[in-house]
């Protein structure tokens, strides 16, 4: 089931449900060189200058009238012991507790996304940790806690598209 692009006016033939955010902002701010001087990078995981560190979880708006959800693969920053708790139980069966952070990108077209509180909870050993956030007075919040409709997904849709 397609769409008509909000930003092009074209139809898309598949509707667009996820976007992957490859880095954390923090870390995309870096040229080539910075980054390869003070980050270490992998698939679900990310240290700035050892000091800063980063775990990738699925932030999800349900999408009621559809029976589905719009997901932001996104970047939570979390504390150091945490961070070294979730790489060594990432493929353990219990996994991990659920950790406290923070969202580590701008998720447009939403504005003032970094920063917000988060929590991240296990899934499962074959999916990426859910990412709920902490009630705050944010769009985000409100879209995550009460779901979207089918149009606002293609209007994030068509962001992630033409951004």
């Amino acid at each position: 089931m397609g769409f008509v692009c909000s930003v092009c006016g074209e139809f898309h033939a598949e509707r667009m449900l996820d976007v992957r955010l490859s880095l954390p902002d923090p870390i995309f701010a870096l040229d080539d060189e910075e980054r390869d001087a003070r980050a270490w990078l992998a698939d679900d995981f990310a240290v700035l200058d050892e000091e800063r560190f980063f775990v990738r979880g699925l932030l999800e708006l349900p999408i009621l009238e559809l029976g589905s959800r719009f997901g932001y693969g996104t970047w939570v920053e979390v504390a150091g012991d945490e961070f070294r708790q979730l790489l060594e139980h990432w493929q353990d069966p219990d996994q991990f507790a659920p950790v406290k952070g923070t969202v580590a990108n701008e998720l447009a077209p939403y504005v003032g996304t970094e920063g917000l509180r988060a929590t991240l909870s296990p899934v499962s050993v074959d999916t990426l940790p859910s990412v709920t956030l902490d009630d705050a007075a944010h769009p985000l919040v409100t879209d995550q806690q009460a779901g979207i409709t089918a149009g606002r997904s293609d209007e994030l849709a068509a962001t992630v598209r033409h951004g």
